[in-house]
């Protein structure tokens, strides 16, 4: 539910943006009806969008996180396979620069192989197991959507405000939101199927706990 919040605050920050874009548009033709009140109600309509957005991000990977270290320790109670990043990297790689690039998906992927069902009981080495094509295009999205924030935040510092500003910064928007819903979409598929790949009883747990881990 709450990576739904996410993109469900993105479409919203899209609105306010090309909302933005239009009461601008409008104020500098001089059409009539448009106030200065029109700019600020548009300008908060942003900054709240903006607000609401964060509120929703940092309860999102709050709950991920948990759900993402659960994971691991479960897929490390099913498996005898071993994870190429140690289990601090399950929180962060999220959180060191540069690396954080690549990490985060290895993680995810670790998690993924240690967690089938098809994994032989003797299996040791995580590298001969294959790799989730979900995985791979939900990390491949979530980096393009990081150059377009990045893009965007460059916009943003622009001090030519312009009405060409606003409609670029409508549009950057737009796509991020379009890559953030994809992400979404992908990432809870990705949950969905280690969730239910570790709530599947089997035998050779026999004797161990099983955990439960979080719906997002």
């Amino acid at each position: 539910m709450l990576i739904a919040a996410v993109c469900a605050t993105n479409l919203y920050g899209t609105w306010t943006a090309w909302n933005a874009h239009s009461v601008v548009a409008d104020y500098v033709a001089g059409l009539p009806g448009v106030t200065d009140s029109d700019l600020y109600a548009a300008d908060d309509a942003t900054i709240t969008a903006v607000w609401v957005s964060l509120l929703a991000l940092v309860a999102s990977v709050t709950v991920f996180l948990t759900w993402l270290w659960r994971a691991r320790t479960n897929s490390e109670r099913l498996s005898g396979v071993h994870h190429r990043m140690g289990r601090g990297w399950t929180i962060g790689a999220w959180f060191c620069p540069i690396v954080n690039l690549w990490f985060p998906r290895r993680v995810v992927d670790d998690i993924w192989r240690a967690s089938r069902p098809d994994v032989p009981a003797d299996q040791r080495q995580i590298d001969s197991l294959p790799l989730s094509p979900l995985v791979r295009a939900w990390w491949l999205i979530l980096i393009a959507n990081y150059l377009m924030q990045y893009f965007l935040r460059l916009q943003t510092n622009s001090i030519n405000v312009t009405v060409g500003y606003f409609e670029t910064i409508a549009v950057y928007s737009t796509i991020s939101a379009g890559l953030t819903l994809v992400a979404g979409v992908l990432l809870i598929r990705v949950i969905r199927q280690i969730t239910e790949w570790q709530s599947t009883p089997r035998t050779a747990m026999e004797g161990s706990a099983h955990q439960q881990t979080p719906q997002l």
